[in-house]
């Protein structure tokens, strides 16, 4: 009986379900089911392909105009870990030791109870990803939905299952966004290249930053000005430290202070919060 339990606590399902007044359609334990793709609809021009384990590509209109890069299946399938949604969570416990835990890293497996479910809803414009922590009693959910007016939107949510309260802190945020003007041969071919071409910038104390090219990608002796710039901004409640390097992910993780530099240059684009 208890093997047929834990047998049935992995067993995967799918069903329709309502959450806030939207019919949703749910994957449980969607993590031991092989990894596939998704697709979500705009009523604009947006593009968005995902796959189940949350590495994404993204833009609007053409792949030139990518968000995430514009990779084949396999990929973007392996880039769970450097692509897209990215959050750390280090949650205090009775014993004084902070627990850290990684939502959606198969890495961590073993390391809490979780269970993993999918959610997309029925008109087929937004997705949810979500994991339940049963060992330290947090629901942590992310979701992807497109705007008109203000592009892709990803909402975050962690929530305390149980009676008792929770302090925690968490790094949240995206990884690996493009700029604007990057070409898609060249992301496909010398992304390196194009990396030493990036600048992020964060706009004054605003939870705001573009990403740029320094200059257009040429060898030729003329002046190649780049003037178009990917924006991203964040809202939340306590946000602390906002930072444009993914690097600060790692220190994050060890306890160190986060760099938070206003600007970088020849890196990745990212976006991440530290709230408290």
């Amino acid at each position: 009986m208890e093997q047929l339990q834990t047998n049935q606590a992995f067993e995967v399902n799918g069903k329709f379900i309502t959450l806030n007044e939207e019919r949703f359609y749910q994957i449980s334990n969607v993590d031991q089911m092989a990894p596939f793709f998704i697709s979500v609809v705009s009523a604009s021009n947006h593009w968005l392909f995902i796959s189940s384990t949350g590495s994404l590509s993204a833009g609007r209109i053409r792949p030139e105009n990518a968000l995430f890069p514009y990779r084949s299946v396999d990929h973007i399938h392996e880039n769970a870990d450097n692509t897209g949604a990215k959050a750390v969570i280090r949650v205090a416990t009775s014993d004084g030791a902070p627990a850290l835990w990684e939502p959606f890293n198969p890495h961590h497996d073993g390391l809490y109870q979780v269970q993993r479910n999918l959610y997309k809803n029925a008109v087929g414009d937004k997705i949810l990803f979500e994991e339940l922590n049963h060992t330290l009693g947090l629901r942590y959910q992310y979701s992807w939905s497109t705007s008109d007016k203000f592009g892709f939107v990803r909402e975050t949510h962690v929530t305390n299952l149980g009676d008792e309260q929770v302090q925690f802190e968490i790094i949240d945020g995206i990884q690996n966004l493009l700029p604007s003007g990057a070409p898609l041969q060249a992301l496909q071919t010398r992304s390196a290249l194009v990396d030493a071409y990036k600048w992020n910038e964060r706009i004054d104390d605003l939870p705001m930053a573009t990403y740029s090219m320094y200059a257009k990608l040429s060898d030729r002796a003329e002046p190649a000005e780049s003037l178009r710039a990917t924006t991203v901004f964040g809202i939340a409640e306590k946000a602390q430290q906002i930072s444009l390097n993914a690097k600060d992910v790692a220190r994050f993780r060890k306890g160190q202070p986060l760099d938070a530099q206003p600007l970088t240059r020849g890196e990745r684009g990212a976006s991440l919060s530290l709230n408290l």
